[in-house]
């Protein structure tokens, strides 16, 4: 038995589990040398010492143990390099992903902090904002009805892909119809007559965004504001607050008001940490 090495001594020169090696010998991916047909004791050729660190690069550079089986059969130069270019390809197309990802992670971070420092000075902004892509539901929903408004936020969810939801940079907002708002400046907060009201749910795209035909929101001057929670009333408050702001600084609202959410459910379980912004696109009267 000279220049054999145990399972366990084999297992700690190349730094891995006895029970890696067995699996290895079970899948026929790297065999003892020779297993005492007594005992069951495997024993390993000094020689194998590189044929496991082979697999183990190979496993690092994201082979399968069934294409590190194919590579260290019947090896020759031309294989190995199909193979390992294959690998190559593997490797640069999980970069792209993860390219993708961080870029995608630092938008919403930057919109975050955008969004908090917007708010230092006043709780309501004049904004101008450029011209914003969006995906819409093609059919409106009530008002207070929330189960099929988190419907809607899902279905547009995977009209995007779903890749990356709301967690990343994409928002999910609703239109509250031009039309409603001079109900909503007559209408007392607590007022149950908002249940007949309907809102249309979109998203916004990024520039790499979907196949699917977009819409636009126009580029131009919004009064914003934002409120925390999930509450309808709370909308309520802040449409009615932003219309009388409008009525006494002269700015004449010029379409429908938008609700986007800023920092979503997805970053808190906090309620009240969910930020939604209002924007009613306006000119001077």
């Amino acid at each position: 038995m000279q220049n054999k090495l145990s399972i366990g001594e084999m297992a700690k020169l190349r730094n891995v589990t006895v029970d890696t090696l067995r699996h290895y010998d079970k899948i026929g991916l790297l065999k003892p040398i020779y297993t005492d047909p007594k005992t069951g004791y495997r024993y390993y050729s000094i020689y194998q010492y590189e044929i496991l660190g082979t697999i183990k690069e190979l496993r690092k550079i994201g082979f399968s143990l069934e294409e590190i089986k194919q590579f260290l059969t019947n090896r020759n130069v031309k294989k190995s390099v199909h193979l390992l270019q294959q690998s190559l390809d593997n490797i640069q197309e999980k970069i792209n992903e993860l390219q993708k990802i961080h870029k995608i992670l630092k938008t919403r971070l930057n919109n975050i902090e955008r969004f908090t420092k917007s708010y230092q000075d006043s709780d309501i902004v004049i904004k101008h904002f450029e011209e914003r892509e969006y995906i819409q539901l093609d059919r409106p929903v009530g008002w207070e009805d929330q189960e099929n408004i988190y419907f809607g936020l899902l279905e547009l969810e995977n009209m995007i892909g779903g890749d990356i939801p709301v967690l990343a940079s994409n928002k999910f907002g609703e239109f509250i119809k031009k039309e409603y708002f001079d109900e909503i400046r007559q209408t007392s907060d607590s007022s149950s007559k908002l249940s007949a009201f309907q809102c249309q749910l979109f998203i916004l795209v990024q520039d790499d965004g979907p196949e699917q035909s977009t819409q636009k929101l126009e580029k131009g001057l919004y009064i914003c504001s934002y409120y925390g929670g999930v509450d309808r009333e709370n909308l309520l408050y802040l449409l009615k607050k932003l219309l009388h702001h409008c009525e006494i600084h002269g700015y004449i609202p010029n379409g429908d008001a938008v609700a986007i959410m800023q920092v979503d459910i997805s970053l808190t379980d906090q309620y009240d940490e969910a930020y939604y912004e209002i924007q009613i696109p306006i000119q001077k009267g």
